[in-house]
């Protein structure tokens, strides 16, 4: 971002002076930072709101939670890249041979079969994180 060199000075409740010092110690954010963060919402235009589907909310994703659903996808990746590895062995035995011993295609088959089941134990885990996010209490009342 840039340097911070202007001050902004605002009067609010009590509760709300409570409401956001709560809220910037769960996001682990100071106070400023929360505000800020807010500032950087997306803001539709009035005349465009038509556009918006009813049920459509503008979420945050701190960095954490973010950091986590970016390494299960990259396991996600890495499972699903050996499985296809795995079918790709038995393609090119039939290809390039003829046929496949038998044992070795229930290796492979195995194989892929257990590294899809790591792909959507990968899934589920990212569909719950997800729904966290769904579910979770807006920033704003």
């Amino acid at each position: 971002m840039g340097e911070y060199t202007r001050t902004v000075s605002c009067r609010m409740t009590e509760e709300d002076r409570q409401l956001l010092d709560k809220r910037a110690e769960a996001l682990e954010l100071a106070n400023s930072e929360a505000i800020r963060a807010l500032l950087r919402l997306p803001i539709v235009d009035p005349d465009e709101l038509d556009a918006i589907d009813a049920g459509s909310r503008v979420v945050v994703i701190d960095a954490k939670t973010m950091g986590r659903i970016n390494r299960e996808l990259i396991r996600w990746g890495r499972h699903y890249n050996q499985a296809v590895r795995a079918l790709n062995t038995i393609a090119m035995f039939v290809r390039n041979k003829g046929g496949i011993d038998p044992q070795v295609a229930k290796e492979q088959l195995t194989k892929a079969a257990t590294e899809l089941e790591l792909v959507q134990g990968s899934v589920e885990e990212i569909k719950d994180m997800v729904q966290v996010v769904h579910e979770s209490e807006r920033f704003w009342r």
